[in-house]
């Protein structure tokens, strides 16, 4: 009896040493992207905090500057998070239009 008792908890051993193991995911090595964006319809300085605010709401938005004046908006983000297109879409979300992508 005790030697199938030892056999069973060698053949236990041999399996959970050779079983696979989870691995955490590597995490992605931030990749940070500037942009210049033509913003159509800004006309004050709430426009601007209103697309600013529109794009924080974005993962991976590092920082955003919105111009009325010059009706230009400049991000910086990181690219495995959000996309122009994202950001785009956040933009025209608060009523304005992204002229050039």
């Amino acid at each position: 009896m005790k030697q199938i008792l030892f056999i069973v908890l060698v053949l236990l051993g041999f399996i959970a040493c050779n079983s696979p193991q989870k691995t955490a995911e590597k995490a992605q090595a931030p990749v940070m992207v500037e942009a210049k964006l033509k913003v159509e319809g800004m006309t004050c300085n709430e426009c601007e905090a209103s697309v600013a605010k529109g794009v924080n709401e974005l993962a991976g938005i590092d920082s955003i500057s919105a111009n009325h004046l010059d009706s230009t908006a400049f991000v910086r983000f990181d690219s495995n998070k959000t996309s122009l297109k994202d950001i785009s879409k956040a933009i025209e979300n608060r009523g304005y239009v992204v002229a050039s992508k």
